[in-house]
């Protein structure tokens, strides 16, 4: 059975700092960087019987270092739908920070200026 992703029950958390510099930029890049991690989805984990779809990466920008991930539970009827509905939630505003997340029940998505996964 698949599911229909639920819009309503996703909240979003930001890293309190501001950017340093050209903000505009900076979330273009990150947003450029969801995208890649976006199409590199796969099958990664199983959480009981549910399978997890996640990718996750890093990436230079400037003298900072880029960390984010994206993850969708495997039921979600479209998991890249769900991400860039996520993506552009974390930059409907002018106020861009240097790291935020936006969680729902179906998909997540996560970015920092530090590392937060282990591996």
């Amino acid at each position: 059975m698949r599911i229909k992703t639920n819009y309503k029950n996703i909240f979003s958390m930001y890293n309190p700092n501001n950017v340093r510099g050209d903000a505009k930029l900076f979330a273009k890049r990150v947003v450029d960087f969801f995208s890649e991690l976006t199409l590199k989805v796969n099958k990664n984990t199983e959480v009981g019987s549910v399978v997890i779809l996640y990718a996750e990466g890093k990436k230079k920008l400037g003298k900072n270092t880029l960390y984010a991930m994206v993850q969708c539970v495997e039921l979600t009827i479209d998991c890249k739908s769900c991400l860039t509905w996520s993506i552009a939630k974390l930059f409907k505003n002018d106020d861009i920070k240097q790291g935020g997340r936006v969680l729902g029940s179906n998909c997540e998505v996560r970015y920092e200026l530090y590392p937060f996964i282990r591996s």
